[in-house]
C-alpha cells in the first residue's frame, strides 16, 4: 500500500514559509515523541538534536564522530532510533540508525537514506507539494 502526505509549511529563520516534504511521526523510547521528519535525499543517515535523544533515553555513549552538513561539521554520535508513520489503516513501525547531533544546533529531524529510504518507494510531486511512501516488501 501507498500513503501520501501533502507538503508542511515551516517557519525559516528568517520568518518566510516555506513547503517541504516532510511527515508525521512518532519516535519511540522509553518516552515517546510526536513531530514531523523532513525527508532529506542528500542525507547519507537520518539525524536528530541531542535533546529529543535525551527526552527518548536513547544511547549516546558511542564514540563521537563528527557529522557534515550544508551547515559544515558538528559533533554527533551514532545510536538508533523505533519510528512510528502512520495514516489511515496503514501503519509501519521500524527502528532506524540516526546521527544524535551533539552541539547546540537547531534543525528539523532528518530523515536519510540509511533505514529510511531503503524501506520504501518514495515519489516527491513537488508540483501539487505531495509525499508518497510504497512500503517494500521485507527482504
Amino acid at each position: 500500500m501507498t500513503i501520501s502526505f501533502r507538503y508542511k509549511g515551516v517557519r525559516r529563520p528568517d520568518g518566510t514559509i516555506v513547503k517541504t516534504p516532510s511527515i508525521p511521526l512518532i519516535l519511540i523510547g522509553k518516552e515517546t515523541f510526536e513531530t514531523i521528519g523532513l525527508l532529506d535525499s542528500g542525507a547519507d543517515i537520518s539525524a536528530i538534536p541531542k535533546s529529543i535523544a535525551e527526552i527518548l533515553g536513547l544511547n549516546l555513549e558511542g564514540e563521537i564522530t563528527f557529522a557534515y552538513g550544508i551547515g559544515g561539521k558538528v559533533k554527533s554520535v551514532e545510536s538508533t532510533v523505533k519510528i512510528l508513520i502512520q495514516k489511515g489503516h496503514e501503519k509501519y513501525s521500524f527502528s532506524i540508525p540516526v546521527k544524535v547531533i551533539l552541539d547546540d544546533y537547531d534543525f528539523p529531524i532528518l530523515l536519510g537514506r540509511a533505514g529510511f529510504f531503503d524501506k520504501f518507494v518514495i515519489t516527491f510531486d513537488q508540483e501539487n507539494e505531495r509525499i508518497s511512501l510504497k512500503r517494500r516488501a521485507e527482504k
